[in-house]
């Protein structure tokens, strides 16, 4: 395992762009780990703003600071003031709470502190099944938006606390329905839930509860046991310049989760974060080995699904782009509108067999529960290098693309087409499979009227018998596809085998043309 990390090391060295992030040494794993060039610059002071410690805080680390705090925000609502302020300072958090959290978040008023290298608010240690910090309590105030928090590092001090083994609602800040709100420079770290939490679920009428125009940025997470940051229930949400990293992430570093058919949740972009799990491991609860690869973006409808089986219009239109992710993958599971492009991923090879909540694959498009009307979702001009699976996976899919992505040392074929339609345009798969085991550049299965495979490049840079790619594209099953699938233009270089397989049983049901080895 020391070599393999070592390896990792050095492969994080060289993979895209290296002025994109710092390298710091981590001596707790022994080995280098990417971070980004995230700012924790000190944040001044605002005028329009009520100091917490006018209202009792102390921020000495000892004194419970819950009351004070909660005063704050309400004599912030009721003086006209936009936020209340943090002075340097630990502020420790002792009441208990309730079910819903501890402190109550006010509509309108916003949180600062001078930055999350000096401003802490901390959960006192020796509870059980402790409560989230903050809260929108919903009852009592409907809706809450138009609030900037910032410069605030949040620490629900996990290792000191008692929960069981199903227990995993401690959040940081969680906000069931509102708008316009805003997250920055903060530090979300040792929470047995999420860092954030934004919509709220499984509701009798639609869109009851409801979060629009939300930006989370400049903010790092660590050892968070669920998700960074869980999008359920919104429209209109950003994701971006995050370093996500550490333990836990039982579901995945962000979230984009619907939950039950009174729900809308659409239009969440995700870029340019770094999720780096390879300075952490996976927690005990996905079951199989310990490992390091999880899940950094995940999208779903889980639970019911879609009402008769059939994809609405009120899950999609999500962007994932231009992230860098080590070991670790992006997830899409029966959403519609999806546009994957721009990411890195560096994976090095881990034993994932028995592992819960993971596939092998580092972009898993995919369809849990056989639904109809399945379409739009592309996965273009990511770099992709990685040991566990398959490159790109597509499963149940149609109108589907996948252009000009690069992979590279994939253990199984590059991309994989099961049941799924649409055009694969541009891909340079090198070095797929192994010498053992030979993969393909493409692998087809399943219905799929009307494929179309083309000017695509498979390389082996080994030779003889150890050649691990054997053709570059391979079909594998029946096609009962009304159309059959193009293979055209397509180049292989130094394949074990050839160019094209076609399915035995149906050696004729492909149009090729001008496929070529060189």
């Amino acid at each position: 395992m020391k070599r393999i990390f070592t390896a990792l090391a050095l492969f994080l060295l060289a993979s895209c762009k290296k002025d994109d992030v710092a390298i710091i040494a981590q001596p707790q794993a022994n080995i280098l780990v990417a971070q980004p060039a995230i700012s924790l610059a000190a944040t001044a002071a605002p005028t329009n703003a009520v100091n917490v410690k006018d209202q009792g805080a102390k921020g000495d680390g000892v004194t419970d600071d819950t009351k004070a705090i909660t005063n704050a925000l309400l004599y912030a609502k009721s003086t006209g003031k936009a936020n209340i302020y943090f002075p340097d300072g630990t502020y420790m958090i002792g009441q208990p709470g309730n079910g819903g959290g501890i402190i109550k978040l006010v509509d309108g008023v916003g949180m600062t502190g001078n930055g999350p290298a000096t401003c802490h608010i901390k959960l006192t240690s020796g509870r059980y099944n402790p409560n989230s910090i903050f809260y929108q309590d919903y009852v009592g105030m409907p809706s809450i938006g138009n609030l900037t928090i910032q410069g605030i590092d949040f620490n629900g001090n996990l290792p000191l606390q008692k929960f069981d083994a199903d227990y995993q609602f401690c959040h940081a800040l969680s906000i069931n329905n509102g708008k316009n709100i805003e997250v920055k420079n903060c530090k979300f770290q040792s929470f047995r839930g999420d860092g954030l939490l934004f919509g709220d679920c499984f509701e009798p009428t639609l869109n009851k509860r409801i979060v629009t125009n939300v930006n989370v940025h400049d903010s790092e997470f660590f050892n968070i046991y669920r998700e960074g940051t869980m999008f359920c229930c919104v429209n209109g949400a950003s994701f971006y310049n995050n370093n996500v990293h550490g333990d836990g992430y039982l579901v995945g570093g962000v979230d984009i989760e619907r939950h039950s058919v009174n729900e809308s949740v659409l239009n969440v972009s995700v870029y340019n974060n770094t999720f780096n799990f390879a300075d952490g491991y996976g927690p005990a609860e996905r079951g199989g080995p310990k490992v390091r690869y999880r899940r950094a973006v995940t999208m779903g409808f889980f639970y019911n699904g879609y009402k008769n089986g059939i994809a609405d219009s009120l899950s999609g239109h999500h962007k994932i782009y231009n992230n860098k992710i080590y070991q670790g993958q992006i997830d899409c599971w029966g959403i519609i509108n999806v546009s994957i492009s721009g990411n890195c991923f560096t994976n090095v090879y881990e034993n994932i067999t028995g592992v819960n909540f993971l596939t092998t694959a580092a972009i898993n498009i995919a369809d849990p529960a056989n639904t109809k009307g399945l379409i739009k979702v592309s996965a273009d001009n990511n770099v992709i290098k990685s040991a566990i699976g398959n490159g790109i996976v597509f499963h149940g899919y149609t109108q589907a693309q996948a252009n000009a992505n690069t992979i590279t040392g994939t253990r199984s074929d590059g991309i994989n087409l099961i049941a799924t339609s649409g055009y694969f345009y541009g891909n340079t798969v090198t070095d797929a499979g192994t010498a053992t085991q030979k993969a393909s550049g493409f692998i087809v299965s399943g219905d799929s009227s009307g494929l179309i495979i083309t000017t695509n490049q498979a390389t082996n840079t080994l030779s003889g018998t150890a050649r691990t790619m054997d053709y570059v594209v391979k079909i594998a099953g029946i096609n009962n596809g009304k159309v059959a699938p193009k293979i055209q233009n397509n180049k292989g270089k130094n394949m074990a085998a050839g160019i094209i397989s076609l399915y035995w049983l149906q050696s004729t049901f492909a149009q090729l043309l001008n496929n070529l080895a060189g």
